[in-house]
């Protein structure tokens, strides 16, 4: 079973995925951060005693932070199963979907937090994993819900519907041309937020950044959804435009680049977590915008390696603690076992 990151979709040039996360509190607990340990333990408890036998989470792979180590907590976070909010709790559980497109996370800074995922521009199938996931929660647990504000949160920018919904978008050519630090005023202006996934805002790791919803309250799923679609299409077709301006007028220049970053992942034999990306986001708009080609691979094959050369997926494979030297030489020899044959 494909999981969504190893799944092409609509867009996918730009756009590798769409997210929808729904934040829901349970009546009878304190917020998260006003929560005690012995109330964090208990809610985590309950939560999972109710959930683990009800279909479809039944088939769900489950995990509770009592049973998993640093590295685990890492790897599930880097493939963005988890939340880094998630990563930090003392007590915190979950449930996730064999193919990672549904996640559901206890004892966030909302009691539940659920999460679907869909492979390139897909915003409404995201949504309707999410949301047959949050009416199948919601039929077993009390939600703190009010007649006027809504879903009520931890966060009163999150009150009202509690819906965040978020496109993932690779953009090499605006920052590589310096547009986004314009991007984000002007995203803001229709209550969007333009950030860095990792990194800097004007040069995020490995170009991807993340466009989502900055306010829920008083707007209905479909306005949030609809208004990032608008705003989402603006940026892909900036993107694409930069992307052929730079191929049009400077081809061969943009042939090199993606031709040496090959190179160098193809025989280096130690890589930095950010040589790494830089240099696969290199060859990733080298795929998508079809300078190269590379049999049975495609730019969607290019995520999956930006996610595994990261620290926990190098750990985890390896089985034993490494120093940062290490790592690079460990990176190095993932990247090379399974970059692909170009031509």
């Amino acid at each position: 079973m494909l999981r969504w990151f190893e799944e092409g979709g609509n867009n996918s040039d730009v756009v590798i995925s769409s997210r929808v996360r729904l934040a829901r509190n349970i009546n009878g607990y304190n917020f998260s951060y006003k929560m005690s340990d012995t109330d964090a333990k208990k809610l985590v408890k309950n939560v999972t005693d109710q959930l683990k036998t009800i279909s479809p989470i039944s088939g769900y792979n489950s995990y509770n932070f009592d049973y998993l180590d640093a590295y685990q907590k890492m790897g599930m976070r880097e493939r963005h199963v988890i939340s880094p909010y998630l990563e930090k709790q003392d007590y915190a559980a979950g449930f996730v979907a064999p193919d990672e497109d549904v996640s559901i996370m206890i004892n966030e800074e909302d009691h539940i937090r659920i999460q679907a995922f869909a492979s390139g521009m897909n915003m409404q199938k995201a949504y309707t994993l999410a949301d047959k996931m949050d009416d199948v929660i919601g039929d077993v647990l009390d939600y703190s819900y009010d007649q006027k504000f809504g879903y009520l949160t931890t966060l009163p920018s999150n009150a009202g519907t509690g819906m965040r919904a978020s496109y993932m978008l690779h953009l090499p050519a605006l920052a590589g041309n310096d547009k986004i630090s314009g991007l984000i005023p002007e995203v803001g202006r229709f209550g969007l937020v333009l950030k860095a996934m990792e990194g800097d805002n004007n040069r995020a790791l490995g170009d991807i950044y993340q466009l989502t919803n900055l306010v829920t309250l008083g707007k209905s799923e479909k306005d949030i959804i609809d208004n990032l679609d608008n705003i989402a299409e603006q940026i892909i077709a900036q993107e694409r435009n930069y992307r052929k301006q730079y191929i049009t007028k400077r081809k061969m220049t943009a042939l090199d680049m993606v031709y040496r970053s090959y190179g160098v992942l193809k025989y280096a034999r130690k890589v930095t977590l950010n040589d790494g990306e830089l240099l696969l986001s290199q060859i990733r708009f080298g795929l998508a915008s079809g300078l190269i080609k590379a049999d049975g691979f495609d730019e969607s094959n290019i995520y999956q390696l930006m996610i595994g050369i990261h620290p926990a997926n190098l750990l985890m494979i390896s089985n034993k603690d490494m120093n940062e030297e290490e790592l690079e030489v460990s990176r190095a020899d993932f990247i090379r076992e399974h970059l692909p044959t170009i031509h």
